[in-house]
């Protein structure tokens, strides 16, 4: 079965070739039996197009977008990030989100937003009496959606089938289709739970990895560190733990020890003023003044003695 099909009326393109279903407050269709669904939304894209409903906006409710195909520039709460394929977005009532430039892109995106009866950053998540998921459970899923840092889902393609479900219910809206939409969304968001806690639990694991590799390097600045031995402290291969420490860091793992040794010259210049920069440099495992200079001056803009006078005249 194609999952995007439609009812004949439902399937004419507009004016931009553009086609799918999209029902709001001032088109509401089928959300009129559904009153705690605010909006829902599965739209074809076959030109780029500019729609000022996108750009950065708040909703009273739980905004979730999935991504069939193509690209999407957005923001939440500042933070611009792309929305790709198989990417999952949910972003609570007090999260701005949006499209910066209003663009969409030629694809396929999908977006439903809920209003429960409760959801504050003061008030635990409650759906309402139409959901008879446990207090607990919307407690613990409302506090994984207020957090910004969990607001994008890499590779959630089985959201998609929640999407084509609701779409075809609410599209031909059959008798019970109403029930048949409120077990969809339970499921969604029992879904949605247990994917934000995976998230949140690997962001755990990846937080102590870097701060037990920082303390293990900070602990000898200067030693020279082999990239195969502090992949062993790990029980990492070479190739993976480069893969992990650069996906973590943004940087390669070299260029992460150096910017450890930067950040100890800094802690060094900040808090002894008269120290030496021969003694800052053999301090923080630098093979030479020079090299010192220099990779302070290319990672800072400015050359260590210079900021070491900055600090000075902050002092007096």
């Amino acid at each position: 079965m194609n999952s995007f099909l439609l009812p004949k009326n439902l399937r004419e393109k507009d004016e931009h070739g553009n086609y799918g279903v999209w029902w709001h407050e001032n088109n509401p269709g089928p959300l009129k039996k559904l009153p705690f669904i605010k909006q829902f939304g599965s739209m074809k894209f076959s030109k780029v197009r500019i729609d000022e409903t996108m750009r950065p906006h708040l909703n009273d409710g739980i905004e979730i977008h999935y991504v069939n195909s193509g690209k999407y520039d957005w923001v939440i709460e500042g933070k611009e990030i792309e929305l790709l394929p198989e990417n999952l977005s949910v972003t609570a009532p007090w999260h701005e989100n949006g499209s910066v430039s209003g663009i969409m892109d030629i694809g396929q995106i999908n977006w439903i937003i809920i209003k429960p009866s409760e959801f504050a950053k003061d008030r635990a998540l409650n759906f309402g009496s139409w959901s008879k998921l446990s207090k607990a459970f919307q407690q613990s899923l409302g506090e994984m959606i207020g957090d910004a840092n969990n607001a994008v889902l890499d590779k959630a393609k089985n959201f998609k089938k929640y999407f084509d479900e609701l779409r075809n219910e609410l599209a031909y809206q059959e008798e019970g289709f109403e029930i048949k939409v409120q077990n969809i969304l339970e499921n969604l968001f029992i879904d949605l739970h247990r994917h934000l806690s995976n998230k949140i639990h690997k962001n755990q694991e990846s937080d102590s990895f870097i701060e037990k590799l920082s303390q293990l390097i900070l602990s000898d600045l200067t030693k020279k560190w082999h990239i195969e031995d502090l992949a062993s402290v790990f029980n990492m291969g070479k190739t993976k733990f480069t893969y992990e420490v650069k996906k973590l860091t943004g940087f390669p793992p070299n260029s992460f020890i150096i910017s450890l040794k930067l950040e100890r010259a800094i802690e060094l210049i900040k808090n002894n003023t008269n120290i030496s920069m021969t003694e800052i440099a053999y301090n923080c495992g630098f093979s030479s003044l020079q090299h010192f200079t220099s990779t302070f001056s290319q990672r800072n803009g400015i050359s260590p003695r210079k900021y070491q006078l900055q600090q000075l005249k902050k002092k007096k």
